[in-house]
């Protein structure tokens, strides 16, 4: 693997529950040596990263270049499509369709038992969203996810999948 914007190489030693990041990487590269994403935690001792979960994988998308630095949570979703951010500033859902995107208030997610939650109100509309640890297949881009979302907005439910930003709550 090498790491974003280090280019170093480094082995990967697959500690992950499943012991699956070979498997992942054959169904979303599709042919040897093609480059994809992929969001691990672990431990990096010298040359060796010892992975031991797995947080995303895709092959299409931003990868390295996607600013995280402001977001608690990232969501996706289709049927209908929708994308939704957590931020330090506020949440902001945007539907494919819709000329604009609703915002809502700032307010951080909620742990509540084994999942996460957050509900925020905003010109005559209700948000309420709901993340739980899960895997989570993007079925228009094969894009793997560990969280799962459900969200509902003025009584129209969304599910999708989603992963953590730089501000996680930890």
């Amino acid at each position: 693997m090498s790491p974003c914007r280090s280019g170093e190489r480094l082995t990967v030693e697959d500690r992950t529950p499943r012991r699956d990041l070979a498997a992942v990487y054959r169904e979303l590269a599709q042919r040897p040596g093609r480059a994809i994403f992929i969001e691990v935690i672990g431990r990096r001792e010298g040359g060796v990263v010892r992975a031991e979960s797995l947080r995303r994988a895709y092959a299409e998308g931003p990868g390295c270049r996607e600013e995280l630095e402001s977001v608690y949570l990232r969501a996706n979703g289709t049927d209908p499509l929708w994308h939704l951010d957590v931020r330090e500033e506020g949440v902001l859902l945007r539907r494919i369709g819709e000329y604009e995107a609703q915002r809502y208030p700032a307010r951080p997610l909620e742990r509540v038992g084994e999942e996460f939650r957050y509900e925020g109100a905003a010109e005559k509309s209700v948000l309420r969203v709901t993340v739980r640890t899960g895997r989570c297949h993007d079925p228009m881009t094969g894009a793997l996810y560990t969280l799962r979302v459900r969200a509902e907005r003025d009584g129209t439910k969304l599910t999708g999948c989603a992963y953590w930003g730089d501000l996680a709550p930890r």
